[in-house]
């Protein structure tokens, strides 16, 4: 029998404690927010009290669509400020600003409440894109499992950009008992994108899979990884991990290669990234102020990209598809 000192199992626990705390909290905005979003504004962005904010957008007559940005685990959420700048005159945008230490089920829950009070004072009269970035996919997804009512979400059409779809790769240490128990007390994300255990079974697999695909049906959602990302379970030989994985990824998606100096931390204010995103964007019909469905139609990646980008995803979009 091999006996371990406890002075040295100590030191061993903290640091692999230490890894598993998992996040995704960006590396600060290289643009600065324009002046409209300044004040009042920005404070309630920057307070993270769980409420859908309103951001400045173009003046207009007409009943516009909406787009609801959702940032990653991260203090900053004026992280997603770049996407709103692109697209503040086509939508009337909104951004949801939680606090990440939070339970997802708590954070799903107010943003539940936060979509039917906006829903009630009818600022969500036209088509609703969301857009999720990282970790928060998690949370939309435990929102429309856990809605009470289907039509909460009905009609909405989902972007993710770089989901941690099926928990994270950073998180497999999570499986390690003891150790995995610590790091999901200490920190929510972890608990959130732990491949394993009976959270990953709710929403990735089961009756959970099946009410977010009957309310999100494959065809409006769109995924945008990026080749290599270290947060990504793509390409794990657990058959398991991989069937939640593309559960949670869904069958319209693209990579970016890792050669256009996209990466996971910096994806939201990325040029590139952000090009990939706009012509996505660009390809959906939007009616201002009706609702359409899209259950029968299939938008690919060949469908949404241009040329130049499209050339470039193939060469790495096909290898980790499943078989």
């Amino acid at each position: 029998m091999i006996v371990v000192a406890a002075k040295s199992v100590r030191p061993l626990a903290v640091l692999l404690l230490g890894m598993l705390l998992v996040g995704c909290t960006t590396l600060p905005p290289t643009q600065s927010v324009s002046a409209e979003t300044s004040g009042p504004v920005m404070r309630a962005v920057m307070e993270r009290k769980n409420r859908i904010v309103s951001l400045p957008s173009s003046a207009s007559n007409r009943v516009r669509p909406a787009l609801l940005l959702l940032h990653g685990a991260t203090d900053d959420p004026s992280e997603m400020m770049a996407i709103v700048q692109q697209w503040h005159a086509t939508y009337d945008v909104f951004l949801y600003s939680y606090n990440y230490h939070e339970r997802v089920g708590k954070l799903a829950a107010d943003l539940v409440t936060e979509i039917h009070r906006l829903q009630a004072d009818g600022r969500l009269a036209g088509e609703l894109t969301v857009v999720t970035y990282s970790y928060s996919a998690i949370i939309f997804r435990q929102a429309v499992i856990q809605a009470e009512s289907r039509a909460t979400f009905a009609d909405a059409r989902l972007i993710q950009l770089v989901p941690t779809a099926g928990g994270s790769r950073r998180a497999l240490g999570m499986g390690i008992p003891f150790i995995g128990t610590l790091a999901g007390l200490a920190s929510k994300p972890s608990a959130a994108q732990n491949p394993f255990g009976r959270f990953a079974r709710s929403i990735w697999e089961g009756g959970g899979n099946r009410k977010f695909y009957e309310v999100i049906p494959p065809a409006r959602m769109y995924s945008v990884r990026v080749e290599g990302d270290s947060h990504s379970l793509a390409g794990l030989k657990f058959a398991t991990i991989q069937r939640r994985y593309w559960n949670g990824i869904g069958r319209n998606v693209v990579t970016i290669p890792k050669s256009t100096g996209v990466t996971h931390e910096y994806f939201p204010t990325h040029p590139v990234a952000l090009s990939y995103l706009r012509e996505i964007m660009e390809s959906l019909p939007v009616e201002e102020g009706v609702a359409t469905r899209e259950t029968d139609r299939d938008h690919s990646q060949a469908s949404t990209l241009s040329r130049a980008n499209r050339e470039l995803a193939a060469q790495v979009n096909s290898a980790e598809a499943p078989r």
